[in-house]
């Protein structure tokens, strides 16, 4: 076993994505995981370190944590000690200075052009690197083809219980205005999101498009388009249930491309219909995916499962082949080949 540290990136409580899931899986594999938060969040009074679950810390302010906290834990443990780096924030030589790690993880989800120059060299001096695509495996592998690049994909997460029929207390938002059918997209309102396309879908007769996320480097806008908000990933379920058809409207840039959009795996688990632009990861979805190669095509698409929805039970098949638990285990698997 390894005592894992995952420098700040995302917030512990700020969107459960990959890097929260990826971690909590492999405290229960017997890993120590030190998460550590960005935003400094713990006041004087307050725990420096915050136990989640078992073997599982947030860090809630990570400066203190270094100073008071880590010498001590890194001498007195055993374990092998591993950086797993979410975002190639920091330089290598401040990595192995400030933590002193035995090995150094890459784990790219994104291809974002801007952070080539700090990605390369992080990538070169990672002792291994885990890639959640294909696009991205095969770049990384064609760059350092002597190194372990292997592949470990996003999933869905069977506690959101959307693969069961709704409990009696699950939160179950408002009726659609007007009876309009629910069209939606639940993600980060980012720049690689198509807002045109959406405007255009919402067009359709007797159908409304809502968006459930946050702003994320643009501001929300799109006509005849609803926007929710970021809501807290338990409250996720009862609006995903409501949608007729669920979206994946990526622009096709590089950070789309080589996405594993974990909300696809989401919206399959709840057995609707999903229609998205033509990502290479939703084509491997087919035919639990409607992939679409330009914008008459899907909004046609968006039409004919608005009639037609199709079959739940395959879609939420396949979102249970594909589980967090799952990717945990191969998460585990692939850091116990550095001979732990």
């Amino acid at each position: 076993m390894a005592v894992i540290v995952v420098p700040p990136g995302i917030d512990w409580n700020w969107m459960k994505q990959r890097p929260q899931q990826l971690m909590e899986r492999l405290a229960a594999h017997g890993h120590v995981v030190c998460y550590c938060d960005r935003t400094r969040s713990a006041g004087a009074a307050e725990p420096v370190a915050e136990r989640i679950a078992p073997r599982l810390y947030r860090i809630r302010h990570h400066e203190r944590w270094l100073a008071e906290l880590w010498p001590s834990f890194r001498r007195q443990r055993q374990d092998p000690v591993i950086v797993w780096c979410c975002t190639p924030a920091d330089p290598p030589a401040q990595l192995r200075e400030r933590y002193r790690p035995d090995f150094i993880v890459y784990d790219c989800a994104d291809d974002v052009p801007e952070w080539y120059p700090r990605e390369q060299p992080l990538a070169a001096e990672a002792d291994l690197i885990v890639c959640s695509s294909e696009r991205l495996l095969e770049r990384w592998s064609r760059s350092f083809p002597g190194k372990p690049v292997r592949l470990v994909r996003n999933g869905y997460d069977p506690r959101m219980g959307l693969h069961l029929p709704p409990g009696e207390d699950d939160e179950i938002p408002p009726a659609e205005a007007n009876g309009k059918r629910l069209i939606g997209y639940v993600g980060a309102w980012a720049p690689w999101i198509d807002a045109a396309l959406l405007c255009e879908v919402a067009r359709l007769p007797n159908a409304e498009v809502i968006v459930i996320g946050p702003e994320f480097g643009r501001k929300y806008s799109g006509g005849g388009v609803r926007f929710l908000g970021m809501m807290p990933h338990d409250r996720l379920a009862g609006w995903i249930r409501r949608l007729s058809v669920c979206l994946v409207p990526f622009h096709m840039t590089p950070i789309a491309l080589a996405a594993d959009p974990i909300k696809a795996y989401e919206y399959l688990a709840a057995g609707k219909p999903v229609v998205a632009t033509d990502l290479p990861e939703c084509r491997r979805m087919r035919p639990h995916v409607d992939v679409a190669a330009n914008r008459r095509e899907f909004v046609r698409a968006v039409a004919r499962r608005l009639d037609d929805p199709g079959d739940e039970a395959a879609r939420r098949t396949f979102a249970l082949n594909s589980t967090w638990d799952r990717r945990g285990a191969d998460a585990d698997a692939v850091l116990r080949s550095l001979s732990l």
